[in-house]
């Protein structure tokens, strides 16, 4: 636990009280109809894709307003931010669903291995990626892998910008704050696309064989 969460430790019981210690539920988002910006009405600041059908299982999500950036709902995806409302786009996808964990004053992860790698897959050694530049795709080199774990510099200064198969453009993919992360399934590390707001930033990957 932190100096911060410590420092909070008695007003964070009064906040879990009030909300009747219900501080996470899950929610599947069945697929088998088209949406376009759903409307789901849930309160939290916590996010994370545990589970998904199948790795064809896609859809997206805005938070807070319907105008705002979308994020793919990728296996492993953990957002960490203030939210009422989540916007919810998919394509018709007969039989696949995304499960949904979602949380206040609460987090939770699966280890690592759950996202899809295999029970006798490795770490291996941890690839940096950044650019002198900013605002300037950047992909690291071919390398396969099962699955990989992106986390964004605590030393970063400003947002990094993250796809996958294409190039990532600030404002419209997936933002990782200073000492974000996210976990995917991965084939290759040449699927990701980083953007950094400030050049000379960094990501940090560790992947799996």
């Amino acid at each position: 636990m932190s100096d911060r969460d410590l420092k909070n430790w008695d007003q964070r019981l009064r906040n879990q009280a009030r909300l009747g210690w219900d501080n996470y539920v899950r929610r599947r988002i069945n697929l088998d109809n088209a949406r376009l910006d759903e409307l789901l009405t849930i309160a939290g600041e916590y996010i994370y894709v545990e589970e998904v059908s199948s790795s064809s299982a896609a859809a997206s999500l805005k938070l807070n307003r319907n105008t705002n950036d979308s994020i793919d709902l990728i296996a492993g995806v953990t957002v960490e931010t203030i939210f009422t409302d989540l916007y919810i786009t998919n394509t018709a996808q007969a039989g696949e669903w995304i499960d949904l964990l979602i949380g206040i004053n609460f987090k939770y992860r699966k280890p690592f291995a759950a996202a899809g790698s295999s029970p006798q897959s490795e770490a291996q050694s941890v690839v940096p990626l950044t650019h002198a530049n900013p605002n300037t795709n950047v992909t690291p080199a071919a390398r396969i892998c099962n699955a990989a774990c992106i986390k964004a510099d605590v030393n970063n200064t400003q947002t990094v910008w993250i796809d996958f198969g294409t190039a990532a453009v600030q404002n419209a993919c997936l933002p990782l704050d200073p000492g974000e992360s996210v976990s995917v399934n991965l084939s290759n590390l040449n699927r990701i696309n980083a953007n950094f707001e400030v050049g000379g930033e960094y990501v940090f990957i560790v992947y799996e064989v």
